[in-house]
């Protein structure tokens, strides 16, 4: 059996269509040894070049994104329908073309909501079975075995997805259980090499799928369903602006350089201006009012730019006027032809539903051209590289080198700066071995740059962790321990 959430539903006739539809508003060292900066890359590098990362939903992932030759070119984890062909690439390659180099990093995923930036997304789930483990008599020891041996775990993006598991039943012969995938937070990708971040997300928060499906799909459309979808979301407006808030607050404080920018999309109409109108009882005039709403939902984001950057002048940048690049350029759903020249995917375009209502390939186009047009948005492009005469020094101590499978292994780190500042940074330990993340912690002023972090080790075998430090006034520093456990 399996389940999903139900995230920008379009359904036409039996098909349950999930979009993410964006609109209106968003060897090892001897432990104990000191390891030196130099063995780390420096934040952007210092090399000129800009390191650009995507976040949020489809619109940014690349639904409805084509080649040449119509190929979507996706990649990244199941539903997320990331493409190497939408407007981020495009953007990249607009900006290497003008002889400035980039590395771009696309987190974004379809279907996202503004908590999707804070906190991990639960994907599908999938009940399972499986022999009774020796000496699991109840749920809690079964899920204790399950978490410890991770049977539904891929390892495809080791960095991106992690399984969570619930025992449903046990009985002498068997266990049943369900297993969820899941996305990290999206903000977990920000660090302070982090030039640009470019974003679209508040959407799914609003019920768009809704509107699409009860204003313009041919066999669901209705005017008293498009009338309260309109009505409800616009309604959202305020509260999806502050869910937008805190998401951009936690971008900031997973390492966002001060110096860094971040760029919001607007968004395009979805009908063409040509007064659409729902005629059943008692009608409805579709297109003009999911027009105002886009309308209104861009601008609720533009004018929430002065909060945003109250205290960062200048670190954020709403991109507007892209209804009006779109204009004429929309579907139309007054025939079942749809509009000769849009640049966004009508039901029955492409060959998967989760491109309906998305741009294509010229929509993708005509967001890098907007983007393009203002170059790099202000961000340093290698300038804002820590100060070369800062360097960060990381102590590890490991008492155990080693542990039985489940057993706590403690790290003991010490981070000093040679400027003589107190370290305020993030701490991540993985186990490079089996390709997990296993701890990140924030190294806060009051530590004095002294933190412990007790990590579980799922896998028997020899395993190499990875300790990496990360500090906005210093490169980065690493650190490799191994451990050898038991059964």
């Amino acid at each position: 059996m399996r389940s999903r959430p139900a995230r920008l539903a379009l359904t036409v006739a039996a098909s349950t269509l999930v979009t993410g539809l964006v609109s209106g508003l968003l060897v090892a060292p001897p432990a104990g040894s000191a390891v030196p900066a130099t063995a780390a890359t420096a934040a952007a590098g210092g090399d000129g070049t800009i390191d650009i990362l995507v976040l949020g939903d489809s619109y940014s992932a690349g639904n409805g994104a084509t080649d040449e030759k119509g190929a979507s070119q996706t990649y990244g984890p199941k539903g997320c329908f990331r493409s190497r062909v939408n407007w981020g690439e495009k953007y990249a390659e607009a900006l290497r073309a003008g002889g400035q180099p980039v590395r771009l990093v696309n987190h974004a995923c379809s279907g996202g909501v503004a908590a999707d930036i804070t906190s991990p997304r639960k994907m599908e789930t999938e009940s399972k079975a499986a022999p009774t483990p020796a000496g699991v008599t109840t749920a809690a020891q079964a899920d204790a075995v399950l978490a410890q041996t991770d049977p539904c775990n891929t390892r495809a993006f080791p960095d991106e997805e992690f399984w969570t598991y619930r025992t449903t039943a046990v009985t002498p012969l068997a266990i049943t259980y369900d297993c969820t995938r899941n996305l990290r937070a999206q903000a977990d990708f920000v660090n302070s090499d982090v030039d640009l971040v470019l974003f679209t997300m508040g959407g799914n928060d609003a019920g768009f799928a809704a509107i699409v499906q009860n204003c313009f799909v041919p066999l669901t459309r209705n005017s008293s369903g498009c009338k309260s979808k309109v009505e409800a979301a616009r309604a959202l407006l305020p509260e999806i602006r502050e869910r937008l808030l805190g998401g951009i607050a936690a971008i900031r404080a997973n390492g966002l350089r001060d110096d860094a920018k971040m760029v919001q999309l607007g968004y395009p109409w979805l009908q063409v201006d040509n007064n659409f109108t729902l005629s059943d009882p008692p009608g409805y005039a579709a297109g003009n009012e999911v027009r105002a709403l886009v309308t209104q939902g861009n601008a609720a984001i533009a004018a929430a730019i002065p909060a945003v950057n109250a205290d960062h002048p200048g670190q954020a940048t709403f991109l507007a006027g892209v209804p009006e690049k779109f204009s004429g350029h929309e579907p139309d759903a007054t025939t079942p032809m749809g509009n000769p020249n849009r640049w966004i995917n009508q039901v029955g375009d492409g060959d998967a539903v989760e491109v309906f209502y998305h741009p294509n390939r010229l929509g993708h186009q005509a967001y890098a051209d907007l983007l393009t047009a203002r170059g790099t948005f202000g961000a340093p492009t290698g300038a804002g590289s820590p100060p070369s005469d800062v360097r960060a020094r990381m102590r590890v101590r490991m008492p155990l080198h080693r542990a039985q499978v489940g057993e706590q292994v403690r790290l003991r780190v010490a981070v000093r700066l040679t400027d003589g500042s107190r370290p305020r940074g993030r701490l991540v330990v993985r186990d490079v071995t089996h390709h997990r993340k296993l701890v990140t912690t924030r190294v806060q002023k009051s530590d004095r740059g002294k933190v412990r972090v007790t990590v579980r080790l799922r896998k028997p075998g020899r395993t190499k962790l990875r300790i990496v430090y990360r500090d906005k006034a210093a490169p980065v520093v690493r650190a490799t321990r191994r451990v050898k456990v038991t059964r």
